[in-house]
């Protein structure tokens, strides 16, 4: 399902001078895995989310997504691949202030052209699988965190994206609360989605079938 090899990424710093924030990364994901990314701070790892999750491209290096080589592709492309083939679990749970749960969970299905009466029942089926249905018409604001978390993953769940990418869907959330986000994750593995977890957390890769480790920028255990 991923395929990447030899992939660089070079920033340029407010300064004027060359951050290498990946450094000839070689890695590859099985269709239906479940795999942690785990690494410090400052370790790469965030780049290497974005550049899996079509929201940036390698400076040199080969990505292959679904068999689809993304790595050059424009902004239009890689919003057309990231829409269709991968669902976004964040950390901050990045859902829109202004709107309910119910149509954060249906604002992907509108970009992506599905009928109205499809995505209401999609959008529905979503928040009932999270235990959410009755707070549909709720603001974010007026949820708590775990409960943001589960309309990200509710939201997930309607887009039927074959990959979930999450990156670290448990640091703003209790103990409790990032449990029950960890088991909705295990349960779309087990629906058959393939599972990226991005983590500096060595409790939650090791509940993962396989751990990659990255360090100043280079894999250095899988």
């Amino acid at each position: 399902m991923i395929r990447i090899r030899e992939l660089t990424k070079i920033y340029s710093s407010s300064a004027g001078q060359e951050v290498c924030a990946l450094d000839g990364v070689s890695l590859s994901v099985e269709q239906g895995e479940f795999v942690a990314i785990v690494g410090a701070s400052g370790s790469g790892k965030t780049t290497l989310m974005n550049i899996i999750g079509c929201l940036d491209t390698p400076t040199v290096g080969e990505y292959r997504l679904d068999g689809t080589d993304v790595s050059a592709l424009s902004g239009a492309e890689l919003s057309r691949v990231r829409s269709e083939k991968i669902s976004f679990v964040f950390q901050g749970f990045n859902l829109i202030p202004t709107l309910t749960a119910f149509e954060n969970v249906e604002l992907p299905l509108i970009y992506r052209g599905v009928e109205a009466a499809e995505r209401r029942r999609l959008s529905e089926q979503a928040l009932k699988s999270v235990g959410l249905e009755k707070r549909a018409e709720h603001l974010p604001a007026e949820l708590s965190g775990g409960q943001q978390q589960r309309v990200a993953i509710a939201r997930a769940l309607a887009a039927d994206a074959p990959i979930i990418l999450a990156d670290e869907p448990c640091g703003n959330l209790d103990s409790k609360a990032g449990g029950l986000v960890m088991d909705m994750l295990h349960g779309l593995h087990k629906a058959g989605k393939t599972v990226v977890l991005i983590t500096h957390d060595d409790r939650a890769a090791l509940t993962a079938d396989r751990q990659i480790r990255i360090s100043d920028g280079r894999v250095v255990g899988a």
